[in-house]
Order: structure tokens, then sequence, then C-alpha cells
């Protein structure tokens, strides 16, 4: 997104690692979700390539899946229902892969990816649906001096667990992005996610993010969002750091 040339010869890997807190409640009933996650990434020239999987504690209604597959995760009412039993699970996540290109056009820079959810958590428990999910996406941006207004749209095959009804879903963004000295950039965006099923609502939020170098291979990032609607997560915070090698 920052204009980097990019280099067609030497494949570059890291180490991804975060942790992320989320809370806000649907049709009335409070969840809050912690998660730590481990990940790969590989990139060489214009292709790049990613593979992530968390550990996921969440306290939630007992009827309701808080997924922590990242991208590709959705949360889905078993049924409508007034209960209020909290439950808390916790265990391995959805494994997140992803794959993109960075569009070998002068204009804007554009980049289009495709992802899958591999069904690794536990639908026994509800930290996933125990089905794939497919998606694709696109962004374009434009560096204008320090800054690098950006927007994007995506749309995701959602798989449907056993005693579902769920449809597949668009999501988008726009924002901008603002260049701090060489190394460090600050992004405020919006966002929107469209729900996978009828009892729950769609998903707006506002975030802000920070990025910076620690060391010429160490990367750190730390980012927060606040939500618009009502069945969006009322906060977020999460903190990512990436290891070159």
């Amino acid at each position: 997104m920052e204009g980097e040339e990019v280099s067609q010869s030497e494949t570059e890997f890291s180490v991804l690692t975060g942790v992320h807190y989320s809370s806000g409640d649907i049709d009335g009933q409070d969840y809050e979700t912690k998660a730590a996650s481990i990940g790969v990434a590989a990139r060489n020239g214009r292709f790049s390539i990613s593979a992530s999987i968390p550990y996921v504690v969440t306290t939630a209604p007992e009827e309701l899946i808080v997924s922590g597959g990242g991208l590709l995760g959705s949360s889905l009412f078993a049924s409508p229902t007034s209960q209020t039993t909290q439950v808390e699970r916790e265990g391995i996540g959805d494994l997140a892969i992803q794959a993109g290109y960075l569009l070998p056009v002068d204009a804007v820079d554009a980049f289009i990816s495709t992802a899958v959810k591999v069904p690794t958590a536990s639908s026994r428990t509800g930290l996933g649906t125990g089905e794939f999910d497919f998606g694709v996406s696109g962004e374009l941006s434009k560096r204008l001096g320090s800054v690098v207004p950006f927007i994007s749209a995506g749309y995701t095959i959602i798989g449907e667990p056993e005693g579902f009804d769920v449809r597949n879903t668009l999501s988008g963004s726009a924002g901008s992005q603002f260049l701090v000295g060489e190394t460090s950039a600050i992004t405020l965006s919006y966002s929107y996610n469209q729900s996978a099923t009828d009892d729950i609502g769609d998903r707006q939020s506002v975030g802000i993010g920070f990025g910076t170098n620690l060391a010429p291979k160490l990367r750190l990032g730390v980012d927060g969002s606040a939500g618009l609607t009502e069945d969006a997560p009322d906060a977020r915070v999460g903190l990512r750091l990436g290891i070159g090698f």
C-alpha cells in the first residue's frame, strides 16, 4: 500500500504473531473473545501467501458461534433465543490461508487476493462452524505524498453447517494511511461486513491502526475499532508482530 519497489527474485519470509480482544452483544446477549495467533508469510515479487491459526478463549451464550478464524470468521446463532446462559470455551481456532498478487498497473496499486478458512476449530464446542469458507477480495490504493487513500471489497462463500440457514456475504472498507517518517504509518478506516444470517445484523465499524519498524526485520502493529451498528463488536483491540528472516 505504500508504493514499495517490487523485488522480482528474492523471497522474503516472516513469522507473524498477534493477540486480540473483542467484546459486544448480539440480540442483547454479551460475548467476550480473546485470541493469540501464530502464522507464517512469504513474498516473492508480486506474489504473497500467508497462513495463521489462533488459540481462542471466549465467553458467550451457549447457542452462539463466535468464530476466531480471522478474515472469514462469522458469528452465527443456532436459533433465536431469549436464554442468557453464558459458557466459556477455549481451544484452537480456524486456520486462515491467504494468497495475493499485486497487479502490474501504473496508475494505482491494485492488489487481489483469495482466502480459505480451514475448519480446524471445534464445531462441537461452538468455536467454529466446522465448514470451509472461501473468499476473494481486491484493494485499490494510491500514494499522494504522505497520504495513501484506499478502498477494498470482498465476497465470501460461507460453508453451511447443519442446522443453520446462511448466505454468502459482501464486505468492504475505505480509509487512508498517513505515512510518518520512513517506516511508520497511521491508518484510519471504515469497514462494512454483511451478516451471514438473518438472525444477526450487518456490521459496520470505524478503526485506527499504527505500524512501525522496531528494527530492519521487526515490525509492530497495533489497532483498534469501535462498532457503529448494534451487532458489530462494541470494541476490538489487537497487537501484531512480524519477524522477517
